[in-house]
């Protein structure tokens, strides 16, 4: 049942899933322009010159042949690499645009987040002590739909939110996490117990960390595209003089 304070909140979580959204469309947006406006026009550019002086000559001749030769041409590489680039623009600006939600959504929600989730996993782990020992992920300790039963009236449904704790629970690996916890008890010398409080605030953190790397924009990965796209564009260029 929906607490007081989430039902309070909920319209708040309509507009940090609003703004979230928006963040998301805005990244596609980019991707897509950047697609349109760098991807397609250099590689129409390019097609254009695949008939110029610089191609082999059985190009010019037509028929199979033609073909054949450019099938085996470094100029066709270079024209295959111009069009994977094309969705690869898309691509990015998709993970910007999530990247950019997410920050939105750890802002208002993150340290909450975190902690709801946190105390989620323990529950898991405490009734399962052996069990998770063989899982690898934190995915396979806790389900996406058991996870959204929790959040939902707190949180909200959005994709946004989904796409969130599905990452969350598909990176956070628990094998690691658990090595590490078991270390730290170690060095404490003290026994884990029901309810541990030090067990909750330790995945807490680690979730929290992992909702900030998400919440960074890769935009390296934007200017690496980029770069990439004018030393291939470049190429065939000189491929084609």
């Amino acid at each position: 049942m929906p607490t007081a304070a989430s039902n309070t909140d909920s319209p708040s979580a309509l507009r940090v899933g609003l703004s979230a959204g928006k963040s998301l469309l805005g990244g596609l947006l980019l991707g897509l322009a950047l697609a349109l406006v760098l991807g397609c026009t250099t590689t129409a550019f390019y097609f254009t010159r695949l008939n110029g002086p610089g191609m082999p000559a059985a190009a010019h001749a037509g028929g199979a042949g033609a073909f054949i030769t450019l099938l085996f041409s470094p100029s066709l590489v270079v024209a295959l690499l111009l069009v994977f680039i094309i969705p690869a623009y898309v691509f990015v600006g998709l993970q910007i645009g999530r990247a950019r939600a997410t920050g939105k959504l750890v802002a208002r929600y993150g340290q909450g987040l975190s902690q709801r989730l946190a105390e989620m996993l323990a529950q898991r782990v405490e009734s399962m002590p052996s069990a998770h020992k063989a899982m690898h992920k934190t995915a396979d300790l806790l389900t996406m739909s058991a996870a959204m039963e929790h959040l939902k009236p707190w949180i909200g449904d959005g994709r946004a939110v989904q796409w969130v704790v599905r990452t969350v629970l598909n990176r956070l690996p628990l094998s690691d996490l658990m090595d590490e916890w078991g270390q730290t008890r170690a060095e404490w010398g003290t026994e884990a117990s029901k309810g541990d409080p030090a067990l909750r605030a330790f995945l807490s953190d680690k979730v929290h960390g992992l909702l900030e790397d998400m919440a960074e924009p890769s935009w390296t990965l934007l200017w690496v595209l980029m770069g990439v796209h004018v030393v291939v564009l470049g190429v065939g260029i000189w491929l084609t003089a």
